[in-house]
């Protein structure tokens, strides 16, 4: 019995080690970590980005539901707005982003989902992309694709942010040239972040729900 339990932790060891091998660090630059990783089923690499700042859990969350002003932060945004919001814990907005020429500019709508846990003071906030949502315009090309963010409150007024996406640009970008790029968009936007967030509109705003 002892053995079998052995043999199973160890390949239970060995599967974990294989996934966290998975992860490719790509940046590391201005106190911010890219990595990426391809998938068997993804033609498009996943980025995961990773950075502390010293801020609180609650100024992040206010500047994502500042949608108006994404493009003052996120990568390539041009224009943002909000389709619905339910109280401080789901949101549903419209972003247009600039894509390199000769591409066609690319638009999503995006789903966040917020969930506060206490017992670990984390932030999980599911990123869901509705290709669907809205009707497709013909001067932009709609994506599709997951994530999130995962914030840790730790001591010393610091937060540990983790930012993963998995993103399909949609039109006829080919994933390689895609796949050259995919550091620029979680590192920039993370760059932006660092700075933004000190604004005095998000520091001096509470949400309930983190408490």
């Amino acid at each position: 019995m002892t053995r079998t339990i052995f043999i199973i932790f160890i390949s239970f060891s060995s599967v974990l080690l294989r996934a966290q091998e998975d992860w490719e660090l790509v940046k590391d630059k201005n106190e911010i970590q890219v990595f990426t990783r391809s998938s068997e089923n993804f033609n498009f690499k996943t980025f995961r980005a990773h950075v502390v700042l010293e801020t609180s859990i609650h100024s992040f969350v206010a500047v994502l539901h500042d949608i108006e002003n994404f493009k003052d932060w996120g990568y390539k945004v041009i224009d943002a707005s909000v389709l619905k919001r339910i109280g401080d814990t789901l949101q549903i907005y419209y972003l247009e982003a600039k894509a390199p020429f000769p591409y066609k500019n690319r638009d999503g709508i995006y789903l966040n989902r917020f969930k506060w846990r206490p017992e670990s003071n984390s932030l999980t906030v599911d990123i869901e992309v509705l290709d669907t949502y809205l009707e497709m315009k013909d001067k932009f090309v709609r994506v599709k694709g997951e994530g999130f963010w995962k914030v840790t409150v730790l001591p010393m007024g610091r937060i540990d942010i983790t930012f993963q996406m998995q993103l399909d640009p949609g039109g006829n970008v080919p994933s390689w040239m895609a796949n050259i790029f995919v550091d620029q968009s979680p590192y920039h936007t993370l760059l932006n972040l660092k700075s933004i967030i000190k604004k005095d509109k998000y520091l001096l705003q509470r949400f309930e729900f983190l408490d």
